[in-house]
């Protein structure tokens, strides 16, 4: 579920969007596991993740990412294009946990007949904040 207002024609510095995810499952994690080839055991595995001293099974980092980018993506809208989306992975996501992503427009130019746009983001659970990022949208003007 996203919240604020999509990418207008011309964002502002300030600017906010936000996305709420469903609680993270057991099974998301190991669909995940299986779309993007990761199946490190720590990710659907109790038993072993509590032997490997995580206290539990934790969400790979990349799901954590693909919300951020989920976020990104649904404010920035059709026909917009994101670049350089990185982040920092602070505290580990745990089935269970419901992520939300908050984001904000940190800048905004013109480049070559289109719109550049360089976004931040974080992304928290009821533990805390679970990563900070950043990234680039490009769209054409209009």
């Amino acid at each position: 579920m996203s919240a604020g207002p999509a990418m207008n024609a011309r964002p502002a510095v300030g600017d906010r969007f936000t996305l709420v995810k469903d609680p993270v499952t057991t099974v998301q994690l190991v669909m995940y596991a299986g779309a993007s080839g990761d199946f490190n055991r720590i990710h659907y595995d109790l038993p072993y993740a509590q032997e490997a001293g995580l206290g539990g099974v934790i969400a790979h980092g990349m799901l954590t990412m693909g919300f951020a980018a989920q976020a990104v993506t649904d404010w920035a809208g059709p026909g917009a294009v994101v670049r350089d989306l990185s982040a920092r992975f602070l505290i580990p996501v745990r089935p269970g946990d419901r992520v939300t992503v908050e984001g904000r427009v940190d800048e905004v130019r013109e480049e070559e007949g289109r719109l550049v746009v360089a976004v931040g983001f974080e992304a928290a659970t009821a533990a805390g904040r679970v990563a900070a990022g950043s990234g680039i949208v490009v769209r054409p003007t209009r």
